[in-house]
């Protein structure tokens, strides 16, 4: 496979040889095991049981606990402001709450299920997260797959189906 080459028609009718570049079966499929290579392509290696589909089927099981508020009472989080003081109180890897488009999650639990590392995520503890999330992540539903872990809203925030039922009443 070395040397292997394609045969191909230009657009004057003439049969060229063209060489194929074999990639590794691995290639982009694992992270790597040196740390310099780590630390360019942005991704760490989970450990086993921590893959997104680990976190997705967790946030799936009944009394999973995810927001930290205790599976007793049933606490409507939706009705719950935290202020970006509180939250910034929760910046630690073993208490991390973030801001994220207007609802507030303690991100505690998925630290090692993030596919950059905890490391990474550093930078997010404490804060409303939001802008630094869509700088890299803009295409990901974080909301969905934090929803589980939701502890609050922040001040000001509406949620779409309120307004609606609000809207019926008059």
């Amino acid at each position: 496979m070395k040397n292997a080459t394609v045969s191909h028609v230009d657009k004057d009718g003439r049969k060229r040889a063209m060489p194929v570049v074999v990639a590794p079966v691995s290639a982009g499929t694992h992270a790597s095991s040196s740390s310099k290579q780590q630390q360019k392509v942005g991704k760490v290696q989970l450990a086993p049981g921590y893959s997104q589909m680990d976190w997705m089927r967790l946030t799936k099981t009944k009394n999973n606990n995810l927001n930290g508020l205790g599976g007793g009472k049933k606490i409507n989080v939706s009705k719950r402001v935290i202020t970006l003081e509180e939250i910034a109180q929760h910046n630690t890897e073993e208490d991390a709450w973030i801001g994220f488009r207007g609802k507030v999650y303690n991100l505690t639990p998925y630290i090692h299920f993030h596919p950059g590392g905890a490391k990474i995520l550093l930078q997010a503890f404490g804060t409303d997260c939001t802008a630094l999330f869509d700088k890299f992540h803009k295409y990901v539903n974080g909301e969905f797959m934090m929803r589980e872990c939701q502890v609050g809203v922040m001040p000001g925030f509406v949620h779409q189906d309120e307004d609606e039922e609000d809207e019926e009443d008059f």
